[in-house]
């Protein structure tokens, strides 16, 4: 069967998450097609496999979303959104309602990639070389992982904001939806415990199916990365340590010698994970792709974010991510410029609309195993100072013989600037988002970390159509 035939089944019934899916639905019987039935041979779950990855590459999800809200959720002090977008414009001040249209069309995605990874896993029994079932389903597993992960970070409480075995999660979604009477099963949200708990359980199985190169595609050390990520999320230092160790030092990647390079060639040798794109295949261009809202270049970009650089370098009161850098900083002169239309400044980072999206990089694995030895009191690897300055040499800067967990938390905020970190590392760490005044510096409001408004909204659609058994998050109504 041709992969658009699959597609096409795939989007008739994944339901694109829990809602009831009416209009997909409304066809007559001898019309309809069961996703599973349409996965005959190892051709067709290939081809499934590469749907899969196509839905990550939505603009909803890393394409776009999943690096966007994070930035502009913590925006205080690092950029400002200036379009016409109103569903961004809510994320950024902090004021989404329930029928939020990112918080709806992420969602929605995020549970459409989940269902095909469910569809491959069910149909597992037509690859016949053990191998490639492997590879298949370990694929498969770490795309169910991460997009768990993901979800229950948006949507739910932090894991150290009050108890994770008694706080609502998500609905985990591990058996595929193809019918109409499977998508009119009602959805419940699980605890964040559980959540992560089938969060480790998928990339940990994944990490010992995938091979260790695997193309462009997810491998072991993807896995492993995630598997950190997530470990550090939980304040699990050990873990997070350990599994970035491993990526270090068995995978083979190495830093690029230019801050640029990760962001202006494909598939470096410092890209753990990539979503593929190119000029004719890609997130958007007009009204989506992270360089769309971005980028302000002679014809690309709208110009929607600009960074705030209230404070100049040689004021001691800096707040800004951007006046943070220090003068001679590679990743100051070189990934930041000034907009060709409005003249305000924006990050050198998404400037093209066909370009590769890292979504794990080698840089990632240093800072976290730094901070993690740190905190632990060990120095697996390397000790946090020579992590620290492997990123600080790329970035021309001297080496800091002594570090502290503040320069460390301040290092890897300047190195993952704009990729989808800052909300994420706030909550971790417990910071509280720090609104100043742009001529004074003065503090204007505080949002604590673990505010309500800090957790995105269960989509109101979902809510209507559950008829009760999905749980709405304080502040957005029942």
């Amino acid at each position: 069967m041709k992969l658009t035939n699959i597609l096409l089944a795939t989007l008739l019934f994944s339901c694109l998450g829990f809602t009831s899916c009416d209009e997909l639905l409304d066809v007559e019987p001898q019309q309809s097609v069961d996703a599973r039935d349409a996965i005959n041979t190892p051709q067709d779950l290939q081809g499934a496999v590469i749907g899969m990855y196509s839905i990550l590459g939505e603009p909803e999800l890393y394409g776009t979303n999943l690096l966007l809200l994070p930035e502009l959720q913590a925006s205080e002090e690092n950029l400002s959104w200036l379009g016409t977008f109103a569903g961004y414009r809510q994320v950024s001040l902090k004021n989404m309602t329930a029928d939020n249209s990112e918080a709806q069309r992420t969602w929605v995605t995020a549970y459409e990639g989940i269902n095909q990874a469910n569809i491959i896993l069910s149909k597992l029994d037509v690859m016949e070389d053990p191998e490639e079932r492997d590879r298949v389903e370990g694929e498969a597993l770490f795309v169910r992982g991460i997009l768990h992960f993901e979800l229950v970070r948006m949507y739910a409480k932090a894991w150290n904001n009050g108890n994770p075995a008694t706080n609502l999660g998500i609905p985990i979604q591990i058996t595929p939806v193809t019918t109409e009477a499977e998508a009119a099963v009602l959805p419940t949200r699980s605890t964040v415990a559980e959540v992560y708990a089938q969060v480790l359980e998928d990339l940990l199985a994944a990490k010992d199916l995938l091979p260790t190169r695997n193309n462009e595609r997810a491998n072991t050390y993807a896995a492993s990365a995630f598997l950190s990520r997530v470990y550090l999320q939980q304040q699990n230092y050990t873990g997070a340590r350990d599994e970035a160790n491993r990526v270090i030092e068995e995978g083979g990647f190495e830093l690029n010698p230019s801050v640029t390079a990760i962001f202006r060639n494909d598939n470096t040798a410092e890209a753990i994970f990539e979503i593929q794109q190119n000029d004719q295949n890609n997130a958007g261009s007009a009204n989506d792709g992270l360089s769309t809202f971005y980028a302000d270049l002679e014809g690309i970009g709208r110009a929607d974010i600009s960074v705030n650089t209230e404070f100049s370098p040689s004021n001691p009161n800096r707040y800004t991510t951007y006046d943070l850098y220090e003068e001679n900083d590679a990743r100051l002169n070189q990934l930041f410029y000034e907009g060709f239309n409005f003249g305000a400044i924006t990050t050198g980072k998404w400037t093209s609309p066909g370009q590769n999206i890292p979504v794990v990089r080698l840089a990632e694995m240093y800072l976290t195993r730094a901070e993690a030895n740190f905190r632990l009191g060990t120095a697996v690897g390397a000790t946090p100072a020579q992590d620290i300055n492997r990123i600080r040499a790329r970035a021309g800067l001297a080496p800091r013989l002594l570090v502290t967990l503040p320069l460390i938390l301040l290092e890897r905020r300047l190195e993952l600037a704009f990729e989808g970190f800052r909300i994420h590392d706030l909550k971790r760490t417990e910071t509280d988002l720090v609104g100043r005044d742009p001529e004074t510096g003065a503090v204007d409001y505080v949002i604590p970390w673990n505010a309500d408004e800090l957790v995105y909204p269960i989509p109101r659609r979902e809510i209507d159509a559950s008829r009760g058994s999905l749980e709405q998050n304080p502040g957005y109504g029942a």
